[in-house]
């Protein structure tokens, strides 16, 4: 196991165009290798796009396009040999799509998938929610990963500390806000709380678009942090 693992978190205005996010996202993964990063972490959707926010159905989503920017991506990860969590959707056969997160290995290979459990709202009658935990070894260290609403919900944070993780990648797309409200405070708090009761680190991302009530956080147990200058695209580094 290695002593350190470098985490850069992500954010950019991400929109309802594959093309435009996978621009963000590329650009970000080589600046992410420049700077030494052993992964790098994107928010909720990040390259699919949000719905309901981006797409009011999903009828006629363009699922190839997203699978094509989603295999560019792996080819990426392999040659700059840097792990990738990256927020997306996914198509489940049976029933309604999913808000998922793929973890992407050094080696260009999704090795975890894992898919929000608590919908919010309007996701409610697009999504269908996933079921169980993902955890994942990235050089040594174990890993879980979370989805935006899941954060409103304890449990989940102590069901990863229960199974011994230590780090939390925890996505989110929440920049709807036309200006600041009093949830800008709440949700870095959350943050804070949550990794102080559990004793885990948290690797936090989301959109940078405005008003991105969170901007993207790596906070510690001890609950201090370091976060990125709000609204602006770019990395956090810890």
């Amino acid at each position: 196991m290695t002593e350190i693992i470098r985490i850069a978190a992500s954010q950019f205005p991400v929109s309802g165009s594959v093309k435009r996010n996978a621009k963000y996202i590329c650009s970000q993964i080589s600046k992410a290798k420049e700077i030494g990063a052993d992964v790098i972490h994107f928010p909720e959707c990040a390259i699919s796009g949000y719905a309901p926010k981006h797409f009011g159905s999903l009828k006629s989503y363009n699922w190839n396009e997203l699978a094509g920017y989603t295999q560019e991506i792996l080819r990426l990860a392999s040659a700059k040999q840097i792990w990738i969590i990256l927020g997306s959707m996914r198509k489940i056969e049976g029933s309604l799509p999913r808000i998922c997160v793929f973890v992407i290995s050094d080696k260009g290979k999704i090795v975890g998938i894992y898919d929000k459990r608590r919908l919010y709202k309007g996701e409610k009658e697009l999504f269908s929610p996933g079921r169980k935990p993902c955890i994942v070894e990235i050089n040594g260290f174990k890993c879980g990963i979370l989805v935006c609403y899941d954060n409103c919900f304890p449990e989940l944070y102590s069901e990863y500390r229960e199974a011994g993780v230590g780090l939390i990648f925890h996505s989110f797309h929440n920049a709807a806000n036309q200006y600041r409200t009093s949830i800008s405070d709440l949700m870095h708090a959350n943050l804070l709380v949550r990794a102080a009761d559990n004793q885990i680190w948290i690797s936090a991302s989301n959109s940078s678009c405005r008003y991105s009530p969170l901007s993207a956080s790596i906070v510690r147990p001890d609950g201090s942090f370091k976060r990125a200058r709000r609204n602006v695209s770019g990395l956090i580094v810890g």
